[in-house]
């Protein structure tokens, strides 16, 4: 059935593309896909960067609209998201500290100052740093817009953003002061993918959708025509840097505008869903905080035991996205009880025991000369853990009729 949605209110939809986005952001973070360099380039490091913009405005255009009806709606999701970063940096802070332990030469007196930049940077693993950035985006723009206009905003944000964005044009940089003076700050900063750098910009445009829908929904052809127009740009910038060395790739340019037009094309789509999404929101979420466990257990293993369908590539990611889509439904489903402390204690008994027994086979079989990442060990036990935790809970989540999948 097609329906015109002119009040952009197709929300439906815009949690679909979340999951879809949600993949998208795995694809980013898994080892080469495609053999061929340049089609693996166009598709991780052009396609799929559009999830996080994405992710940004979707969450600002909920978040607007929810502060709009209630002003002390920021006070209640700034405290339920920082509980729910604090609760993810806490899961994840074995993983990271594994991580720092193999990639990085830290002194035991720095560690403190280590977790504190982790926590309000870079995050504890290296994909959390979404959340700190979104917190620090929507209070900014929420205080800014008491006291600017949109125009202002729009304007230093994105002068935010471009100079975030010599991260990615890192090759283009002239030796000189500035080039020194931007390599002081990522030795600091290690990266400019940051609220301050990245978010600000994207949390606006999904502000300034909320507040203009009048003004917007009166031309939703000309949106749909830029959609296609940012894309084609966007698909350009990327090639024109593929041979520019760059620190990453997480900032490109057109992916400001595209991302704006887009979000409101989607808004607009006239594809009327009826089943109920709010399953797929919830799975696209804990894909996101999950993902990196699976990716490093997977292809881990391929890498030790010489399965190179498992170390990378098409098939490696179908197995990443089944474990993950698996692990996912779990946590799901463990957030619809209650969890006694009983039950997580013997959860992380159960994990920690099998872990143990798995990594000791583990390292028996790979060959000596293998460096196995050091957060192996660490993905292996939360994800037995949250296995654990299920079944030892599945009897009454049965009873409870809570079984989905």
């Amino acid at each position: 059935m097609m329906e015109e949605y002119k009040e952009l209110q197709n929300y439906k939809i815009i949690d679909y593309v979340k999951y879809i986005a949600a993949i998208m952001i795995v694809c980013i973070h898994c080892t080469q896909l495609f053999p061929i360099d340049i089609l693996d380039f166009f598709f991780r490091q052009i396609i799929c960067r559009v999830a996080v913009p994405f992710f940004f405005i979707s969450s600002a255009y909920f978040f607007r609209k929810g502060y709009n009806k209630d002003q002390k709606y920021l006070g209640k999701y700034l405290k339920k998201s920082i509980y729910s970063y604090l609760l993810w940096s806490i899961i994840f802070l074995p993983i990271g500290l594994n991580w720092i332990q193999q990639n990085l030469t830290i002194s035991e007196e720095l560690m403190p100052i280590a977790f504190l930049v982790g926590l309000f940077h870079t995050g504890t693993y290296y994909h959390l740093w979404y959340i700190p950035a979104m917190i620090f985006s929507l209070f900014a723009i929420t205080k800014l817009l008491k006291y600017f206009g949109y125009k202002t905003i729009i304007i230093v944000c994105f002068g935010f953003f471009l100079f975030g964005s010599i991260e990615t044009y890192y090759g283009f940089l002239q030796n000189g002061w500035f080039k020194d003076f931007f390599d002081l700050l990522i030795s600091f900063m290690f990266t400019t993918r940051s609220g301050l750098f990245y978010g600000l910009i994207f949390v606006t445009l999904g502000f300034y959708i909320v507040d203009h829908q009048e003004d917007l929904r009166r031309n939703i052809k000309g949106m749909r025509i830029a959609t296609i127009v940012c894309a084609l740009l966007l698909i350009i910038e990327g090639f024109a840097i593929y041979n520019v060395p760059g620190l990453d790739m997480n900032f490109l340019i057109m992916l400001v505008p595209f991302s704006f037009v887009s979000f409101i094309t989607l808004l607009s789509c006239p594809i009327a869903i009826k089943n109920d999404t709010r399953r797929v929101r919830e799975l696209s979420k804990y894909i996101y905080f999950i993902h990196p466990v699976c990716i490093v257990i997977i292809e881990e293993i391929g890498k030790a035991f010489d399965l190179p369908i498992l170390a990378s590539g098409i098939v490696s990611l179908v197995f990443i996205l089944i474990l993950s889509h698996m692990l996912s439904s779990f946590i799901i489903v463990l957030h619809q009880v209650y969890l006694k402390r009983k039950t997580i204690f013997f959860s992380l008994i159960i994990g920690m025991l099998f872990t143990s027994i798995t990594a000791s086979y583990f390292y028996e079989q790979i060959p000596s000369s293998f460096v196995v990442k050091f957060e192996w060990t660490s993905c292996i036990c939360f994800f037995l853990s949250f296995t654990s935790c299920y079944l030892l809970t599945l009897r009454k989540i049965r009873k409870q009729g809570r079984l989905n999948f």
